[in-house]
């Protein structure tokens, strides 16, 4: 694993962040080489420095840390007084501390560090302070001055890759998981953070080299050096250390932010039914699992039901269900990729009722969700169950076929969607409302790029540059368009005073999209963005159509831009060919490193997929679908350390309305309107607000 695919913050501080398990444990487990100015020498501090060390364990990586001797006052007068050299007072005032091991925690990881001493992967020197006096200075002048204080961290990677880290901690391990932590992150792979990076990689050297005037680093203590070996048990292993990094402690430090508690409780007074209409990136999926956390607390016997469009969303949420520390007997996923999940389904609905299990949370696609097979088990087996159903993207529920799985023996349900309207589909819409109940929480785009998150202290969203770019269809394509035209307002004026949408109206509506979706002038404003955005192009996503995807990728590779398809036919099944991950997943690691620059995507990437790494939309292709384009657009917003704006481009088609019939021409004038309202909204709330306006502006003028 590379340090460039950990979605590093630029600073953590331990008010809002879980600094063991989002900082140490990842960075750790990705390095092979640990540099450590760990602050003054006891049992505790060691420990503290060693948190995590697990991942570094397993990759055979190396550890140097300096510490400071922590000398009071009176051992200054003592050592100035005594025939005992410096140096061999350190040397007893280190094993007296040795001696007392106060807790488990302290222990294990002292043992670990023993064990590295002894396999000569670990390194300690010690920094003795002095004073103008020559003198060595006590802790708390130490502390005062500055020196030993800030706390310094190095981590290195297989293949070179630097992070830095440098602030203050608390080295209290009696709460181990509560100490009072504050840092900054650099990457060295970050040009704007290199020159941080090298000072912090200088600062280390020049006390490991013994260059600095006013610290004098010696070899630590032989005696001391041994004692630590002589520590760590001769059959040790890393069960010792796993214990302290399970999910179950990692439960305990997710925090919900207030608009998410404010969510849950909303749901939860509305009868534990409703939508959250929340936009991408704000954290529907925590609050969402904090309502399902809260109702597990509140029912003697539960099973809960996620569902969700793909696989790879199912795998998702069970990374966050780990993450978060919901606590059940049983998780069952029940899709295409396990060949038994009906069976596991039924025996566990059997349990509860028999008391043998009292919760159950299944993960599902809305495909089996709503299949016959999955309806009779549920039907079968749901006496003396409470049941509860989280709807992922619960704009797919109201689709026809899914809607089938919306079964009225569950008791407690919630929506989840940025926008739960379907297109189109007004009964769609109306039986989802009617069945999960109204919106009960609202935090839509406008309000997470301006608010800000407490524990970051940046806006919940990215900023967004907006830039539009309009092109026009060709006369054989318009020519196309009108016809297709005609025969919508054919059919929908035959049909009387009511517009009715049937499959033939559909099926022109479709085909009319079609041509606007594939217009061939878009390939030339392709070439114009990609001409534009140079040589920085990376963590691209570019959206377009099945009929485009051929002609783009071989613009791309025209190009050397390296590029990957995102459809439906890349595998979700793991495979060893993918070091145990399905190709879905490969992927997304590589585009996340950066190996892939740009990711060429169909709708399976519009609803849930996290790649927070993308920086630029190009929005080739949109069915004029308003849930299809919020998506999209949200996909480049999410947070990301170092991601300070994001870009959406956005290529429109004009209509020609010089060219159309007068018959048809306030037709496509009041359709280009209305889509115009949605750019404009986009553009409102961008940050070139005013530059993105005046291109709507002067598109609509003429």
């Amino acid at each position: 694993m590379s340090l460039r695919l950990i979605p590093f913050k630029k600073s953590y501080s331990s008010d809002y962040d879980d600094i063991l398990f989002d900082f140490y444990i990842p960075a750790l487990e990705a390095s092979v080489q640990y540099d450590r100015l760990a602050g003054f020498f006891s049992s505790t501090s060691l420990a503290v420095a060693a948190r995590g060390i697990l991942g570094l364990v397993k990759n055979n990586g190396v550890l140097r840390l300096i510490v400071s001797p922590k000398l009071s006052a009176r051992d200054i007068e003592v050592m100035i007084d005594s025939s005992t050299s410096p140096e061999k007072y350190i040397e007893e005032k280190m094993l007296q501390d040795l001696e007392n091991l106060e807790n488990q925690f302290i222990r294990d990881h002292v043992y670990a560090l023993g064990w590295l001493m002894a396999n000569s992967r670990l390194q300690v020197k010690v920094g003795i302070v002095y004073g103008t006096n020559k003198a060595p200075l006590n802790y708390k002048e130490i502390q005062q001055c500055g020196l030993f204080h800030q706390k310094v961290g190095i981590l290195r990677d297989k293949e070179g890759n630097t992070v830095t880290f440098s602030g203050s901690v608390n080295e209290s391990a009696t709460g181990w998981l509560e100490n009072i932590e504050e840092f900054k992150v650099f990457r060295s792979w970050e040009a704007s953070e290199r020159e941080y990076v090298d000072t912090d990689v200088q600062k280390f050297e020049r006390f490991w080299n013994d260059l600095s005037t006013k610290v004098r680093v010696i070899d630590i203590p032989s005696a001391v050096r041994n004692k630590l070996i002589e520590l760590a048990p001769s059959d040790f292993d890393t069960i010792g250390l796993e214990k302290w990094y399970s999910s179950s402690r990692k439960a305990k430090k997710v925090r919900l932010l207030p608009h998410q508690q404010n969510a849950i409780e909303l749901w939860w007074i509305n009868n534990r039914r409703g939508i959250f209409e929340m936009a991408t990136g704000v954290g529907k999926t925590y609050a969402a699992l904090g309502c399902l956390r809260r109702l597990l607390l509140s029912q003697s016997k539960l099973l809960a039901i996620i569902t969700c469009p793909y696989h790879h969303l199912v795998v998702q949420w069970k990374r966050e269900i780990d993450r978060f520390g919901i606590n059940v007997d049983k998780i069952i996923v029940a899709d295409s990729t396990n060949p038994s999940w009906k069976k596991a389904l039924t025996d566990s609905m059997i349990d509860i009722v028999l008391g043998y299990h009292s919760k159950v949370l299944v993960l599902t696609t809305h495909v089996t969700f709503s299949s016959r097979s999955f309806c009779e088990i549920i039907e079968r087996n749901k006496a003396n169950i409470s049941i509860l159903v989280i709807g992922d993207e619960v704009h797919g529920l109201g689709a026809f076929k899914s809607r089938q799985g919306l079964l009225e023996g569950y008791n407690y349900r919630l929506g989840l969607s940025a926008t739960p309207k379907r297109w189109f589909d007004s009964l769609g819409t109306q039986l989802l409302y009617e069945y999960f109940g109204d919106t009960v929480y609202e935090f839509g785009l406008r309000e997470a790029v301006s608010t800000i998150n407490p524990a970051t202290g940046e806006t919940y969203l990215t900023p967004y540059r907006y830039i539009p770019k309009f092109v026009s269809l060709t006369e054989e394509e318009l020519v196309e368009y009108m016809k297709l035209t005609r025969a919508i307002a054919s059919k929908i004026s035959s049909s009387g005073d009511g517009i009715v949408i049937d499959e033939h109206v559909e099926r022109f509506l479709y085909a009319r999209a079609n041509v606007v979706k594939n217009a061939i002038e878009k390939y030339r404003m392709l070439e114009e963005i990609l001409e534009e955005l140079g040589k920085s192009l990376r963590w691209t996503l570019i959206y377009c159509s099945p009929q485009q995807i051929d002609r783009v990728m071989k613009m791309l590779n025209k190009r050397r831009i390296v590029a990957h398809r995102f459809t439906m036919d890349e595998g979700v099944v793991p495979e060893d060919r993918y070091g145990g991950r399905s190709e879905r997943e490969f992927i997304l690691e590589k585009f996340a490193a950066g190996d892939y620059q740009v990711l060429v995507a169909m709708r399976c990437l519009d609803e849930g997929v996290d790649v927070p790494q993308a920086r630029v939309a190009i929005l080739m292709s949109s069915s004029g679908n308003p849930r299809e384009y919020t998506q999209r657009i949200g996909r480049v917003l999410r947070r990301y350390p170092g991601k300070n704006e994001a870009t959406v481009y956005d290529i429109i088609v004009k209509p020609s309305l010089g060219k159309i019939p007068p018959e048809l021409k306030k037709i496509e004038e009041r359709i280009f309107k209305k889509e115009l309202l949605r750019y404009r909204e986009i553009a409102k709330i961008a940050m070139n607000n005013a530059a993105a306006l005046l291109v709507i502006d002067q598109a609509e003028e003429g």
